[in-house]
């Protein structure tokens, strides 16, 4: 039997185990997102509002559902409503997005098949021909290959969660940069700069919300992936999982549009989101290097005793 696919059989096994971690924690976080889901529609509901069709609308269009006009001033009940619009389509596209998630995971999980019987099926065929044999350097090299699978496994995970970080950093700065441009055009909106600018302006935001949300989706999986590799990193790097981003820039994007026309607070948000993931990136990175050079030295270990035999 190769010791190869001894490493193989239980790098899958582990990687069957951290996937199936991941979908426990996320069927979590779905049954937070059923439960925000649930919550803004019944505001809407004792609000008398309709909810159809809403999934279909733009920010801006929501805003002018119940504005009308964009000077006039409105009541709090007014914003309320607003508000629930708003949260409850975002708590709604992320729970069916984290069933398709949800989905996802189980089918990687289901190709591994029987992974951990497998490889206890494979360790003990080895481990026997090695006892009735006396065969040191090969009890030494089965250690060395039960490191070397962990470290495979793990760097996999950190490499997994790096790419989702990433997604949400990619993300973030779209909203950022959509954010600082409709900020631009909306200091010449108030200006008088006329249709024109006003239409861009709301489209800019559109495009942040529509970032925002992407952003949160890839938050939601790397808060996830982080949990699971905290035992490796510093229990300063918080992540959200789930709608914390999308509730904090809607806060600050519908206090803006109602009291100050402008997009500060939702700006601020986006930035600490961002800030807060480049963090916990640049620590993943250094984490992988560690990964990298404990991977180098077990493989330079087999490949020494391979050669002398010691």
């Amino acid at each position: 039997m190769e010791l190869e696919q001894l490493i193989e059989q239980k790098k899958d096994m582990l990687t069957q185990e951290r996937l199936e971690r991941e979908y426990r924690q996320i069927e979590e976080v779905l049954k937070e997102l059923e439960a925000e889901e649930r919550h803004w529609k019944k505001r809407l509901q004792e609000e008398k509002e309709d909810v159809e069709g809403l999934q279909n609308k733009s920010l801006t269009n929501l805003f002018y559902t119940i504005v009308g006009q964009k000077d006039e001033k409105l009541e709090e009940e007014k914003q309320e409503v607003v508000a629930a619009k708003l949260k409850w389509r975002e708590a709604s596209q992320a729970v069916q997005e984290t069933e398709e998630d949800l989905q996802q995971l189980k089918g990687r999980i289901d190709k591994f098949g029987s992974a951990a019987e497998e490889y206890e099926q494979l360790w003990l065929e080895r481990k026997r021909y090695l006892i009735q044999n006396g065969d040191e350097k090969g009890k030494k090299l089965l250690e060395l290959a039960d490191k070397q699978s962990m470290l495979e496994a793990e760097l996999d995970e950190i490499n997994e969660a790096l790419r989702a970080g990433e997604d949400a950093s990619a993300a973030l700065s779209d909203a950022e940069e959509s954010l600082d441009s409709a900020g631009a055009w909306g200091g010449l909106d108030m200006l008088g700069g006329g249709l024109i600018t006003t239409a861009v302006k709301h489209s800019k935001i559109d495009d942040a919300n529509d970032a925002v949300h992407r952003s949160q989706r890839s938050l939601r999986k790397f808060a996830a992936e982080l949990k699971d590799i905290g035992q490796h990193l510093s229990s300063t790097v918080q992540i959200s999982g789930a709608l914390t981003v999308a509730d904090y820039f809607l806060d600050g994007l519908i206090v803006d549009w109602f009291v100050q026309n402008k997009i500060h607070n939702s700006q601020e948000e986006v930035r600490k989101s961002k800030r807060n993931t480049q963090e916990a990136l640049r620590k993943l990175e250094e984490l992988a290097v560690e990964f990298q050079e404990e991977k180098r030295k077990v493989a330079d270990q087999v490949h020494h005793l391979v050669e002398t035999g010691s």
